[in-house]
């Protein structure tokens, strides 16, 4: 897949300032104002303005980011860039579990706003079908969904205004009461903090906007629109309210609507804020595939997520992955709008934390980088945000239930570390070849508990060998293999792309004088020059398996022999490509002079893929 993007750049400047607002804004500003109220009264009004002042600073910083890498990415390009790769997939990995918790978030918040006391069945239904809808609605392209999200922004400032004007003319500021301890009003900050994140959701469309250059004053004009949404409705539903009832209403603009119009008109605005609720997931859910097709460009995930649709110019398969990921978390989790965002604070705190320390790092280590916007106080108002972040935490850690909160949120950040070290190892040499030289010790150990001297034994049985016979050991590792064709043979050449992993296998063979070890970089394209091969546990961490292949064939005489072992499905991993099936491992020797063997045994949680045959010409 090339690096180039195939995305279709088809949103303007109007479509992209109203996507942001809809996007950023989220559900907070529809529930949050009451969860504020709940822990400092009126006082959480100054939470609103403290938090106000840091989205701004916050927007600031995005959109210096946005303007030095306008890509798919966001997040994850951003510290991949300032932090290495597995810095970037980590916090892009967080930052798609927040896209997916936030889907799930919204679905359930916006059925709760419309149908407070349904019935299970109906509201999984309505959630389903929200859910599939906009995935259809973003799998047909970004021009119709640019549309629909166009719609989706006007509507939220629309209700949000139809409660702020006519609300302004009861405002009393005698109802103000000021009480509240800085704790509380810290800890108000914490909860309201999610109405203004989502940065992050607009920096996803970076590589199908029109212009964009236009994409940092976008961030900030849409941060302070929002700012001053949130200020005025928050300003306007503590002076006009009983705080209590407020603070304790489920749906909060629903309850302050029947202050302002009645009883009776609240049931129609229940329905008005639906629409821009639900939009906002949608936003979400058209925004968050853009993530995994970019790090699937850059071989973090699965090389599938960055295939682009022919017809329809979007990543059609990281939109199914997506369909399938948020119906199962908005089931798992549904109803439960509180559940979710105690784990989406503290995740989304740890995301921009790392988000502002890759400001500071890439103002040192890039400071001749290109910027089309250029923050103020580079180095230290990122750090200010950090600090206020973790002041935040620590407040917020004193409550019941945030230790285990704590824990559920590093388990879903690095749930994904697994995956990432299968695909790189599989994809990046330089990667393969530091992992094995960190971990060779370690893995050495953990490879004979399914690799151990009667398995090489076995491999080895399938060649023809003799005291004279010249043998290739591709991928030597710890030397198991090697050792025992040391003991048949007259020369073993060892190979592996692993200094370290080689130095073990030379202290287990410091007494064999017939074994001469080469690494994989500068080992010399050989033909018809071994009378024998082994390839053990090797080709699973090959970029192009079959190009392998082909080389340790050429590299044999006619009628030299070989014997691999892969291995396929693991502990519950999922099998490589190419040993997928006795078909898939077939078809790397298609075209080869050969004639094979295949056989599969199941044992220790694994399949081993035994693989042995014979040069023919």
């Amino acid at each position: 897949m090339k690096k180039g993007s195939n995305l279709e750049k088809n949103i303007g400047n109007k479509s992209l300032m109203f996507l942001a607002i809809n996007a950023i804004l989220g559900t907070g500003i529809f529930f949050l104002p009451a969860a504020g109220a709940s822990i400092a009264g009126h006082s959480s009004l100054i939470s609103w303005a403290m938090m106000s002042v840091v989205a701004v600073g916050i927007s600031l910083y995005f959109a210096e980011l946005v303007g030095m890498f306008p890509k798919s990415g966001g997040v994850y390009e951003y510290v991949k860039q300032a932090f290495g790769g597995f810095a970037g997939f980590v916090f892009g990995w967080t930052a798609w579990i927040i896209a997916n918790l936030t889907i799930a978030m919204l679905i359930a918040g916006s059925i709760l706003y419309i149908l407070p006391g349904a019935g299970m069945l109906v509201s999984i239904s309505l959630a389903l079908f929200f859910i599939l809808a906009f995935n259809l609605i973003s799998y047909s392209g970004i021009s119709v969904s640019t549309k629909l999200l166009l719609v989706f922004g006007i509507l939220t400032i629309a209700a949000i205004a139809m409660l702020i004007i006519p609300g302004a003319a009861s405002v009393s500021l005698s109802n103000f009461v000021f009480l509240a301890p800085i704790s509380s009003i810290f800890l108000a900050v914490y909860m309201i903090s999610e109405t203004f994140f989502g940065w992050e959701t607009v920096t996803y469309l970076s590589e199908e906007v029109r212009n964009p250059r236009i994409l940092p004053k976008t961030i900030i004009i849409a941060t302070v629109c929002i700012v001053v949404l949130s200020l005025l409705l928050v300003f306007v539903s503590l002076a006009i309210s009983d705080v209590s009832q407020f603070a304790s209403s489920q749906a909060p603009l629903v309850f302050l609507s029947s202050v302002i119009f009645g009883s009776e008109f609240s049931k129609i605005f229940a329905l008005i804020i639906f629409i821009p609720l639900i939009g906002t997931a949608a936003s979400w859910i058209i925004s968050s595939p853009r993530l995994l097709y970019a790090m699937s460009r850059d071989h973090s995930i699965s090389n599938k997520f960055s295939q682009i649709h022919k017809k329809h110019k979007t990543p059609h398969y990281a939109i199914m992955f997506q369909t399938a990921v948020t119906i199962f978390l908005t089931l798992a989790a549904f109803g439960n709008y509180y559940t979710l965002l105690s784990m989406l604070i503290p995740m989304i705190f740890l995301m921009y934390g790392a988000v502002m320390l890759s400001v500071v790092k890439l103002r040192i280590s890039k400071p001749r980088q290109q910027r089309i916007f250029n923050a103020p106080f580079p180095r230290i108002g990122p750090l200010v945000i950090v600090v206020f972040f973790a002041i935040l935490l620590s407040i917020w850690f004193s409550t019941p239930n945030a230790l285990a909160t704590i824990v559920m949120v590093f388990m879903l950040m690095t749930i994904g570390v697994p995956l990432y070290v299968m695909i790189k190892l599989s994809t990046d040499e330089k990667f393969t070849e530091k992992f094995f030289d960190k971990t060779s010790w370690f893995f050495d150990r953990l490879l004979s508990i399914w690799y151990k001297s009667g398995d090489a034994q076995n491999v080895i049985s399938k060649l023809d060998l003799n005291q004279n016979s010249i043998v290739l050991d591709y991928g030597c590792g710890g030397g198991t293999t090697t050792s025992k064709l040391a003991e048949k043979a007259k020369n073993v050449i060892a190979v592996d792309i692993s200094e370290q992993q080689m130095k073990l296998a030379m202290q287990k063979l410091k007494h064999k004088s017939n074994v001469t070890f080469f690494k994989y970089s500068q080992v010399p394209e050989l033909e018809n020059y071994f009378d024998a091969a082994t390839a053990v546990g090797v080709l699973e961490y090959m970029k192009d398996p079959k190009k392998e292949v082909g080389k340790i064939i050429t590299s044999l005489k006619k009628g030299g022999t070989f014997s691999f072992l892969s291995f396929g499905r693991s502990i519950g991993f999922p099998a490589p490509q190419f040993a997928k099936n006795e078909e898939t491992i077939r078809m790397l020797f298609k075209d080869l002079p050969v004639k094979i063997t295949v056989k599969k045994e199941n044992k220790k949680l694994a399949e081993y893929w035994y693989i042995w045959g014979k040069k023919i010409k």
